[in-house]
């Protein structure tokens, strides 16, 4: 089902949402099935390959800072649909990833969260490294968010995230974010900096893979999202997995040029080639082409 498709399916539902008590029925499962088609490989068991046991364990109470919880999206407090939903995506982007008698490698993911994609890689024997930072914030001053500014943008400048938690200067050591608990728990190694500034703290080909999960909206306005690609190439030598967010209805106080700028950038992600990378696959979810693997050439 495309876009447009979906759009329709949508607003035929919200049209059934309008008919008589008699009828609820059927249009709860119509929704659900719009649901079901937005989330798709999120939700689906594609192959029937079981997740390992170990990696299916809820998250303990004492995982989660009681303050900042409450500003964690409900489905992220559950570690089995974390693992689930991360699993699929190694499957569908990655797939050469998942086995254990392959050379290990080294895997870099940008804003990593709650870790899920990183116990995957790490259960088949990757080297593997997270990264995050509190540049995340919903306020509809354009000034105030981290999606409308540039890269490298000096003028920047927040004393507080959305959690409540200091941000801290160029020259100031990061010590805490919203799932450090969560990370400490599961011992995944970190690299904590400001993915909106380039270049990255690592030298040139340090990385095998780089993987890039609804992530490089909240760094900078998309029209300059390809300088922030061309820096993952450039610490990385083999495969670049991206999936995008898309365009959210909730964007209060975007610049006009936002989306135009978000469309260019998918079409050239799709066209990429530079850099030693080409863009091998395009993937679909929430019915929009969001999903991008870039290989080394």
């Amino acid at each position: 089902m495309g876009a447009e498709s979906l759009q329709a399916a949508t607003r035929d539902v919200a049209e059934l949402q309008q008919v008589s008590a008699k009828e609820s029925k059927y249009v709860k499962g119509l929704i659900r099935r719009v649901r079901q088609l937005k989330v798709g490989g999120d939700v689906m068991d594609l192959f029937g390959d079981p997740i390992p046991s170990e990696l299916m364990g809820e998250y303990r109470v004492d995982d989660f800072d009681s303050n900042l919880r409450r500003g964690i999206q409900k489905k992220y407090l559950k570690r089995p649909s974390n693992i689930k939903r991360c699993w699929n995506r190694v499957q569908l982007y990655l797939p050469e990833l998942m086995h254990h008698d392959a050379p290990g490698q080294k895997v870099l993911e940008m804003s990593t969260a709650h870790g899920g994609m990183l116990e995957v890689l790490r259960h088949f024997g990757h080297d593997v490294l997270g990264n995050d930072y509190l540049n995340f914030v919903s306020n509809t001053s354009e000034k105030s968010r981290a999606f409308f500014r540039n890269l490298n943008d000096k003028d920047f400048q927040r004393e507080t995230d959305d959690y409540g938690l200091p941000v801290p200067g160029p020259e100031d050591e990061l010590v805490d974010w919203p799932y450090r608990r969560i990370i400490d728990s599961i011992n995944i190694p970190m690299a904590l900096f400001d993915a909106g500034h380039v270049p990255y703290p690592f030298e040139d080909k340090k990385f095998d893979v780089l993987i890039c999960m609804q992530a490089i909206e909240h760094y900078c306005h998309p029209k300059d999202w390809m300088t922030i690609i061309d820096e993952f190439c450039r610490i990385t030598r083999r495969s670049i997995v991206l999936l995008l967010n898309p365009v959210r209805d909730n964007l209060g106080g975007a610049p006009d040029d936002y989306e135009e700028a978000y469309s260019e950038a998918k079409y050239n992600l799709r066209n990429y080639r530079r850099n030693g990378f080409a863009c091998t696959s395009c993937h679909m979810h929430w019915g929009e082409p969001v999903g991008f693997k870039l290989s080394a050439i």
